[in-house]
C-alpha cells in the first residue's frame, strides 16, 4: 500500500516531461538536432531512473516479503514448540500426580491393612467356650452341698479331711480335726527329710501315695501345676491339671490350708436354736463372705490350670492347620491326655502363643507370607490379643475388690468398737 504515492509521482513526473518535450517541439524546429539528442537523453535518463527505481523497490519488497516468510515461519515453529512444551509439561504433571494418586491409594491400602485393630472393635474368635472360660470345676468342689467329691491318691482320710473343708462334711472338735489333718497330710503328701521326721515323731506314717511330695504348702502347686520334685528346686511347669484326679487332690489340700486350717466344730440342732448358737451363726457367714472374695483369685487360678473337655474341638482345629506337626509335639509333651480329658485355658493360651513365637516353620513361612495372609495372621493375633486383656481386666477387677474388702476390713477395726460403745449408750438411755 505505501508503493502506490510513490507510482503516482513518478508517472506524474513522466507526464511532465513528455508535456514539456512536446512544447519544446511545438516552439523548436524538429531539424534542430542537438535539442532532439537531449531530449532523447533525458528520456533515457528519466527511463532507465524509473526502471532503476523499479528495480531497488522490487527488491526491497522482495526481501520484506522474504523476512515475513522467515518471521512467520519462527512465529510458526516457536508457536509450535511452546504448544509442544506446554502438553509435554500438562503430560508430565497429569502422569506425576497420577503416580502419586496409585502411590497413595497402594499406602492407605496397606495402611489400612496391617495397621493395628482395637481389640474393642473386633469380634474375639471363641478360644473355648463361655463356661469353659468362666465355669467348671473349681478346687473346692464349688462349696458347699452336693455328693462327697472322691480325692484320688490321697490316703489316711484325705478324702474326710477336704470334705469337712469344703463344707461337704460336719466338723467335729478342732482337736479332732486338726490330728485327722496331719494324719492325712502325712500319709499323702510326705517323704523324707523335716517332715517326713515330724510326721514320725508325731505318730504317724510318712508317704507320698499321691505323688507329689509337700504339694498342699508349696506354691508351684496353683501355678505351675503339682510336681514330682522332692525338694522343690526343679520345676517343670505344667499348665494342665486333672482336678478329677491326684492333681486335684493336690490343689484342693494346698487351698485348704490357705483357706482355714483349723475347723470349728459345727453345732448341732439344739446349739444352733439359740441366741448363742445364732450369733454364732450371723459371725460365721460373715467370716466365710469375707474368705470367700479373699480366695476367689486362687479359684479362678485353679480353674484356669483345669483340664476342660471342652477345648477338645479348638485343638482338632489346629491339628489341621500348618502348624499341626508342632502343635502334635507340644500336646504329647505337655497334656498326652488331651484328646480324653482335653487341656485347661492357660495351655491353651501358650499353646497358641508358642505355635508361632515359638516356631521356626512359622518365623520361615512369615518371611514369604502375601499381603493377605499377613492381614489375617495379624487379625487372628490382635484376636488373640483381645482375649489375653480380658483375662487381665478379670483379674485386674478381683483384684481391686480384695483392695476394697481389705480397705473396709480397717475401717471396721478401726471405728466398730466405737459405734458399738455409742449404740449401746444409746440403747441403754
Amino acid at each position: 500500500m505505501k508503493l502506490m504515492p510513490i507510482f503516482r509521482l513518478r508517472f506524474a513526473l513522466v507526464l511532465a516531461l513528455f508535456a514539456f518535450a512536446g512544447a519544446a517541439h511545438a516552439q523548436i524546429p524538429v531539424t534542430d538536432f542537438a535539442l532532439g539528442m537531449q531530449l532523447q537523453q533525458a528520456t533515457q535518463t528519466i527511463t532507465q531512473t524509473i526502471r532503476d527505481s523499479t528495480s531497488d523497490q522490487t527488491e526491497t519488497l522482495t526481501r520484506n516479503l522474504d523476512d515475513l516468510k522467515k518471521g512467520l515461519a519462527n512465529a510458526i515453529s516457536g508457536a509450535a514448540e511452546t504448544t509442544s512444551k506446554a502438553s509435554s509439561g500438562a503430560a508430565k504433571t497429569v502422569g506425576e500426580s497420577a503416580q502419586r494418586t496409585a502411590s497413595e491409594q497402594a499406602a492407605i491400602r496397606n495402611e489400612e491393612r496391617f495397621s493395628g485393630i482395637d481389640p474393642c472393635n473386633v469380634l474375639v474368635s471363641t478360644i473355648g467356650t463361655s463356661s469353659a472360660s468362666r465355669g467348671g470345676v473349681t478346687a473346692t468342689g464349688g462349696g458347699g452341698g452336693g455328693a462327697p467329691k472322691p480325692a484320688p491318691g490321697g490316703s489316711g482320710g484325705m478324702e474326710a479331711v477336704l470334705n469337712v473343708a469344703e463344707k461337704r462334711a460336719p466338723a467335729g472338735l478342732p482337736e479332732v480335726e486338726a490330728a485327722k489333718s496331719a494324719k492325712a497330710a502325712c500319709s499323702t503328701f510326705a517323704s523324707g527329710h523335716l517332715r517326713g521326721q515330724a510326721c514320725a515323731d508325731s505318730g504317724f506314717s510318712a508317704s507320698n501315695s499321691s505323688g507329689y511330695p509337700n504339694a498342699d504348702i508349696r506354691a508351684s502347686t496353683l501355678f505351675d501345676g503339682p510336681q514330682t520334685n522332692p525338694d522343690g528346686n526343679v520345676v517343670k511347669r505344667r499348665l494342665t491339671v486333672d482336678l478329677a484326679g491326684s492333681d486335684g487332690t493336690a490343689v484342693r489340700a494346698l487351698m485348704r490350708n490357705l483357706d482355714q486350717p483349723v475347723q470349728l466344730q459345727d453345732l448341732s440342732k439344739a446349739q444352733r436354736n439359740s441366741d448363742a448358737g445364732r450369733q454364732f451363726m450371723a459371725l460365721e457367714d460373715v467370716f466365710a463372705a469375707r474368705m470367700s472374695v479373699a480366695k476367689y483369685p486362687q479359684e479362678a487360678q485353679a480353674n484356669l490350670i483345669a483340664a476342660k473337655a471342652e477345648l477338645i474341638p479348638m485343638l482338632q482345629q489346629m491339628l489341621k492347620s500348618e502348624d499341626a506337626p508342632f502343635v502334635q509335639s507340644y500336646l504329647q509333651t505337655n497334656a498326652p491326655d488331651w484328646s480324653s480329658k482335653g487341656i485347661s485355658m492357660a495351655e491353651l493360651i501358650a499353646l497358641e502363643t508358642q505355635r508361632r513365637y515359638m516356631n521356626p516353620d512359622w518365623q520361615l513361612r512369615l518371611l514369604a507370607m502375601s499381603d493377605t495372609d499377613l492381614a489375617r495372621e495379624n487379625v487372628r493375633m490382635q484376636a488373640m490379643n483381645a482375649w489375653l486383656q480380658s483375662i487381665a481386666l478379670d483379674r485386674q477387677i478381683v483384684a481391686s475388690v480384695i483392695d476394697s474388702n481389705t480397705a473396709q476390713a480397717a475401717i471396721r477395726s478401726e471405728m466398730m468398737p466405737q459405734l458399738v460403745a455409742a449404740n449401746k449408750r444409746a440403747v441403754n438411755r
